[in-house]
């Protein structure tokens, strides 16, 4: 296939559909870029390739065209001089040099439609790999954007299940609740103990009664 055909099926070809079916889009856009640089590549080399035979062929053209010319001023002169044969040999001449002229005049122009071909292939394809890197820098920057996001939602799911104040929350009230249960046990015990003494006090004072009044009846 010729370069120009290569490149034409490159650049019509669906980006955005192409993109859209990819497993991973920003390979597949590493992958037709590669395949349009090296495009690149051939249709630079093609089109100066292309632009030195136009030059050829128009150094040719002006050549033979100036010989023809030549040829016809030989062909006038023998006849000014006479020598009507002198003069068909330039004629002949003359024909043959016309005649390749105006071959090389066709391939000039054959040439010229084939740089122009180039030319116009090189700047679309200039303008798809433009087109294809912009969609490359987007397609990244939305898959920053999706992995950022993702990002945000689990760290925001994890703190709505146990957040950071919630945690501290938590411990606050396991302390309390340690700190309540402590001074509850403390106040039992003393209360216990307090209880115990004034008990002991109050059976100490009834036997003392009770020895006080034995002795008054003559009992003890």
């Amino acid at each position: 296939m010729s370069i120009l055909g290569r490149i034409k099926d490159l650049v019509s070809a669906n980006v955005n559909s192409m993109l859209d079916k990819a497993e991973d889009p920003e390979k597949m856009a590493n992958e037709y870029l590669r395949q349009l640089t090296n495009e690149l590549y051939e249709a630079r080399t093609g089109v100066a390739s292309a632009m030195a035979d136009e030059t050829k062929l128009e150094q040719r053209r002006i050549s033979t065209q100036g010989e023809a010319d030549q040829w016809q001023s030989k062909a006038e002169a023998a006849l000014r001089a006479g020598d009507e044969t002198l003069a068909k040999a330039a004629l002949a001449r003359k024909v043959q040099s016309q005649k390749l002229a105006d071959q090389y005049r066709q391939q000039e122009t054959a040439q010229e439609e084939q740089v122009n071909a180039l030319q116009d292939a090189l700047v679309n394809l200039e303008t798809r790999i433009a087109e294809v890197k912009a969609k490359k820098e987007l397609i990244i920057a939305k898959k920053n954007r999706a992995a950022t996001q993702e990002a945000i939602q689990r760290t925001a799911s994890s703190m709505g299940r146990v957040g950071a104040m919630d945690k501290l929350d938590d411990l606050e009230e396991k302390v309390d609740d340690r700190l309540a249960k402590a001074e509850a046990m403390s106040k039992l015990e003393q209360g216990s103990l307090e209880t115990k003494f004034r008990n002991l006090e109050k059976d100490q004072e009834v036997d003392s009664e009770l020895a006080e009044l034995k002795r008054k009846m003559g009992l003890s």
